[in-house]
């Protein structure tokens, strides 16, 4: 199987085999401090921080490296292929060993051939505002329009992709350290410090393919030991033919090559004295390097632009819920949020949010409503439903997964193997992405034809799979039934949230302790770890949840230094439908969850003497009388 998009860890190399029987060794009370090695066409050497060796093969064969535990300089990006440190590393990347002799009006060629596919690409981006082409429909390397990349809206995309890169300096060598690991992070951090500083998050970058991303090439120069990077692909092919040092290691990561919200400039350098290349994603530093060292850093310009590490782009639709639909302080009547009333009650209820990621559709490329919408926020394309015939909004289907004509697993075969819309991986929706669509009624301008019914869920109910998921588009009640029922069906495309999704920070708030903070990668939202009236210790959330009525939940949340109440649709982003016993959430990230019911700040649009909530515990998506007691978990935007 070929070896796709890898990320280059700093203590491993893998290649991919076909199945084998191995026998494994670890001398590790034996590692050479220099080894020589040739794979393919690179012979490498190894010098220096060398920790272990680790060898494999199959049985009865020889032995073979699987990985050096060594420390490589490189120059950009993910820091990590072991593989060619070469002995410069000992000399010091720079050193009179090292250093390039290299006609530098080459290296400003090479440069000039970047910037021109950058110009190029920011007039693709212009020219593609004409075109109908989604940014769903986009293939790695294809460009989108401006608007996509001005509206966040391909960054927000590749949030789902987005890794992190630290950087380290060098003192030593003056070179820079790159790595997307978090456990090479802190192993050269405890172990290889100094010469090596760990400098915190420099940039993020996308691991795979996401819409309006183009692959950065990353090349190994086998003089300096230094890792040189480019998204342009002339440059690439300049490279290969021209710069016979420079080995291709093929695709490091995805970045873009338009600017836009959620972007920033990735800036380059050359360093002819020493025969490497400098980045930085800061400004500032690249305002004091021209500055102050421009007779030895020679400044290139932008690279590329990568993910800005400090972006967390709220990526879930408004409620629907309008500017005209506020609660004031001893009233179950909505009225306008320009009320002081309103604002005195709490500035941060749903409707005064109703402008923040407000539900946004466009039509594919074109095509009638009827065949498919695209949703603008989150990217995704949905089945759009016929008057009459196969795909009538009318009709119904079982959940059995049997592939009959009357179930929903042969209704995707059938709209696949018709290639609706140009594509043919139709799915099934999750539970929260129906819950998405929903305001909490879909918005029949855009969707035609939609009944008002019950709509199954992809998920199945992990406590009884003889039950599925769905969700009222009436109201956006949410629950599971059998699946033996026949429920409504509205297909979707596009990808789901996946990757790393919680990690942990602090910020200050009452007696608790470090690590309070859940952040949610898949949302760009910050949640208290606690419910309210509880403290978190550091480990584990102590003390009794309290319990409020809506107003009281809602005058609560006012006070509580740039927290608040989450709508329905983030407070039900929170759940995990996977979870088999106990409250349906990751108890990691939300630990010892106690209250049955928590209230939402969404107010049900019809009866407001009711709002909206969910349970934990039973995972409906559900509302109640706003005079009953709820537990209340507060929520906030990741700051920009």
């Amino acid at each position: 199987m070929p070896n796709q998009v890898r990320p280059f860890g700093l203590f491993a190399v893998s290649w991919w085999h076909e199945p084998l029987k191995f026998e494994a060794l670890s001398p590790s009370n034996h590692a050479p401090k220099e080894i020589s090695m040739t794979f393919g066409s690179h012979s490498h050497t190894l010098t220096t921080a060398v920790k272990s060796v680790h060898l494999l093969r199959q049985a009865g064969k020889p032995w073979v490296l699987l990985s050096v535990m060594a420390l490589a300089a490189c120059g950009g990006g993910s820091a990590s292929d072991v593989l060619g440190t070469q002995a410069s590393l000992a000399a010091g990347a720079g050193s009179p060993e090292t250093t390039r002799r290299a006609d530098p009006t080459a290296f400003q060629r090479s440069a000039a051939l970047s910037s021109a596919d950058l110009a190029s690409a920011e007039q693709q981006a212009q020219a593609a505002e004409a075109s109908a082409t989604s940014l769903d429909e986009l293939q790695a390397g294809e460009i989108a329009a401006k608007s996509a990349y001005q509206s966040g809206a391909v960054a927000r995309k590749a949030l789902a992709m987005r890794i992190p890169v630290y950087r380290f300096s060098n003192s030593s060598t003056g070179a820079h350290f790159f790595t997307t690991s978090v456990s090479e992070r802190d192993n050269v951090a405890n172990t290889l410090s100094p010469p090596y500083s760990l400098e915190g998050e420099a940039f993020s970058v996308a691991s795979a393919f996401s819409p309006g991303l183009s692959p950065v090439h990353r090349f190994f120069n086998t003089q300096t030991g230094v890792h040189f990077y480019t998204i342009s692909e002339t440059e690439r092919a300049n490279v290969v033919a021209n710069f016979p040092q420079f080995n291709h290691e093929g695709v490091a990561y995805y970045a873009s090559q338009v600017a836009g919200a959620g972007l920033t400039p990735f800036f380059r350098f050359y360093v002819p004295s020493k025969g490497f290349h400098f980045y930085t994603a800061k400004e500032s530093e690249k305002d004091s390097i021209i500055a102050n060292l421009a007779a030895t850093y020679t400044y290139e310009g932008i690279g590329y632009y990568v993910l800005d590490s400090d972006w967390r782009g709220e990526k879930l639709p408004h409620t629907g819920v309008t500017s005209d639909q506020c609660y004031k302080a001893g009233s179950d009547v909505l009225v306008a949020c320009s009320m002081p009333e309103t604002g005195d009650l709490n500035e941060q209820q749903d409707g005064h949010r109703a402008g923040i990621n407000a539900m946004s559709y466009s039509a594919v490329g074109g095509r009638a409503l009827t065949s498919c919408v695209q949703d603008n926020i989150t990217g995704l394309i949905w089945e759009g439903k016929e008057a009459n015939g196969p795909r009538v909004g009318s009709g119904t289907y079982t959940h059995l997964n049997n592939g009959l004509a009357t179930d929903t697993s042969g209704y995707v075969a059938a709209v696949n193997a018709t290639n609706l819309c140009g594509f043919n991986d139709w799915r099934l929706p999750t539970r929260q992405e129906l819950l998405n669509l929903n305001a909490p009624a879909v918005n029949t301008t855009w969707f035609p034809n939609t009944a008002a019914s019950y709509y199954w869920a992809a998920e199945l109910a992990s406590t009884d799979s003889t039950r599925a998921w769905f969700v009222n588009f009436q109201s956006a009640f949410s629950y599971h039934d059998a699946r033996t029922n026949t429920f409504s069906v509205r297909l979707v495309r596009g990808s789901s949230a996946s990757g790393p999704r919680y990690s942990y920070s602090t910020v200050a708030y009452g007696s608790d302790g470090a690590n309070n903070v859940v952040n949610d990668a898949w949302t760009g939202l910050q949640w208290r770890r606690c419910e309210q009236g509880q403290v978190w210790s550091g480990s584990a959330c102590s003390g009794t949840v309290s319990t409020f009525t809506h107003e009281l939940a809602i005058a609560h949340a006012q006070g509580q230094g740039g927290w608040r109440m989450p709508n329905i649709k983030e407070l039900s982003s929170a759940m995990d439908l996977n979870v088999s016993s106990g409250a349906n959430v990751d108890s990691t990230a939300f630990p010892g969850v106690v209250g049955n019911g928590t209230w939402a700040s969404s107010p049900l649009v019809g009866n407001a003497s009711h709002a909206s909530g969910v349970s934990f515990f039973s995972g409906v998506v559900a509302y109640d009388a706003r005079s009953l007691g709820h537990a209340v978990r507060l929520v906030r935007s990741a700051p920009n």
